[in-house]
């Protein structure tokens, strides 16, 4: 049985009962979109590869496959009680709705979801949340229906070209969150940090944990931000890179540290026009003993965006490319030649309200001979592999 109806009835129940008591709301947003997916272009067996990305095959990972999908559509609860003394306890509780097929079994709030109180001092609030890095860059995205989608910029911006694991990415939502945000200082700057643990010490490695600090303004037709965020034992590198280079083993008693520094600006130059530039510089340190294996990668990644408003009809387009960067492993030599990648992509909406939305949207992935930047719905590109989406649908917010 579909346990998600009843899951709501009860939820919309018991925000009934306590409505007097606090202020509730029921919000959401869904976006399915049907979408034409296409892999290319993959480099022929026995070419010269990058130390860190597997063999090319020559074969295509990804077929072209004509499908629905849903990105993140959700639903959410959100509510506040005043505490007395400009004081109100916060609670938030959002989960992914798979509107294009209803596959899930249950309903999890498995997004932003937390309990907080905030007041003159800023907010605390613990639970699982984005981290302060994901939130603080690329503020425009595309048409708003970005994330967890094919046209999303954080497919090559805040991850790795040489594995597909998110153990790499610097575009996350942590469980088990303690997050502060300041009040506005100083006539629109704002800070805030957040600490995660995952709750999972292993033997010789240690628990993973992540730090995420940022600083931003905003106000008037400015918006510039800096945010850093670490990353301990979660082996970025290692998990990313061929098996006979990774120290991430329990007898290898070696740990990682994963660090990335993030510069976004965005310049609202007229009314509903906007752009926005980022620059991200990732590095993954491991501390390895064996010869041969991992020690360190880093390089650097750029956005451009444009967000265009006319009348009822909305623009928007961002350019995003990561340099190959550079590596090193333990006595050994390491090479990342093409381990470069780029993204285009532009979409067009037309609003037929406020809260609805038609929109198109197209994206390119282009990757160097060894690269595998993936934004793939239903597959995983080989190294080389070129990765194209063309997308329709239609956007509600309620």
């Amino acid at each position: 049985m579909n346990k998600l109806p009843l899951v709501l009835a009860l939820s919309a129940a018991a925000l009934c009962t306590f409505a007097n008591a606090q202020s509730v709301q029921v919000y959401g947003k869904l976006y399915p979109y049907l979408e034409i997916e296409t892999g290319s272009g993959p480099t022929a067996a026995g070419t010269s590869a990058a130390t860190l990305a597997p063999n090319p095959t020559g074969l295509t990972g990804v077929p072209k496959v004509k499908g629905m999908s849903a990105g993140n559509s959700y639903i959410g609860f959100r509510g506040r009680e005043d505490l007395g003394g400009g004081m109100r306890a916060v609670f938030q509780l959002e989960g992914v709705v798979l509107v294009d097929n209803g596959a899930q079994a249950g309903f999890f709030f498995n997004r932003n979801t937390f309990v907080g109180v905030d007041g003159g001092f800023g907010s605390v609030k613990l639970g699982t949340m984005d981290t302060v890095f994901k939130e603080y860059g690329d503020t425009l995205g595309i048409l708003g229906i970005s994330s967890g989608t094919p046209v999303s910029s954080s497919n090559i911006l805040r991850k790795v070209s040489f594995g597909t694991s998110n153990a790499a990415r610097f575009h996350e939502r942590r469980a088990n969150s303690v997050r502060y945000d300041s009040p506005e200082i100083g006539g629109g700057f704002q800070v805030a940090g957040q600490w995660a643990t995952q709750e999972n010490p292993t033997a010789n490695l240690g628990p993973a944990k992540t730090l995420s600090l940022g600083v931003k303004y905003d106000k008037g037709p400015f918006y510039a931000s800096l945010a850093w965020e670490k990353h301990d034992n979660f082996f970025g590198g290692s998990v990313n890179s061929p098996s006979a280079m990774r120290n991430n083993g329990v007898a290898d008693n070696v740990t990682s540290k994963d660090t990335a520094v993030q510069a976004a600006f965005e310049w609202r130059f007229a009314k509903g026009h906007a752009v926005e530039f980022d620059v991200i510089k990732k590095e993954y340190k491991e501390g390895a003993v064996v010869n041969g294996r991992f020690q360190s990668y880093k390089n650097t990644a750029y956005l451009v965006g444009y967000d265009g408003r006319f009348d009822l009809w909305r623009v928007m387009a961002h350019y995003v490319k990561s340099e190959a960067g550079s590596c090193s492993r333990l006595n050994a030599v390491c090479a990342t030649t093409g381990l470069e990648g780029t993204q285009l992509t532009a979409g067009l909406a037309y609003y037929l309200s406020r809260r609805t939305f038609i929109y198109g949207a197209y994206s390119q992935i282009t990757n160097g001979k060894a690269a595998r930047f993936a934004a793939a719905d239903f597959g995983a590109p080989t190294p080389g592999e070129d990765v194209r989406h063309i997308m329709s649908g239609i956007s509600h917010n309620f």
